[in-house]
């Protein structure tokens, strides 16, 4: 597993990218709070998107767009990283918030977009 971090200058586009290369794939959120309790699990659901919210040049929030789900935000990130095995096939997307909040967006299973067979089934029922 390595971790790379994303300049903020390069949040939109790599969220935008990451959107692109994974829509349609099995996505889970994960929330841990500043102490040990975690906060919340999502169930697993087709993504739809994630981009990040801006006034200006301030980041309030990066969302989690699913399909025929409630999205997911992130207040206050403060820190943005894509999580990649070391075959370069992405495993997560890491977002640290302001109070010490900590997401993790995961997939069920990863490969390199370029391998799948064409569209997921979310994406023809979207079509």
């Amino acid at each position: 597993m390595s971790v790379h971090d994303v300049p903020r200058a390069r949040w939109a586009s790599v969220l935008e990218l990451f959107s692109d290369s994974h829509r349609g794939w099995l996505t889970r959120v994960t929330r841990v709070g500043a102490g040990p309790e975690l906060l919340s699990t999502t169930e697993w659901r087709p993504l739809r998107s994630i981009a990040d919210v801006v006034d200006g040049t301030h980041v309030l929030a990066i969302c989690v767009h699913f399909r025929d789900s409630p999205m997911v935000c992130v207040a206050a990130p403060r820190a943005l990283a894509v999580d990649r095995r070391e075959n370069g096939i992405d495993r997560a997307l890491e977002v640290d918030a302001a109070g010490g909040e900590f997401v993790r967006v995961v997939f069920r299973a990863t490969a390199r977009p370029e391998e799948l067979d064409g569209l997921a089934p979310a994406e023809l029922e979207a079509s």
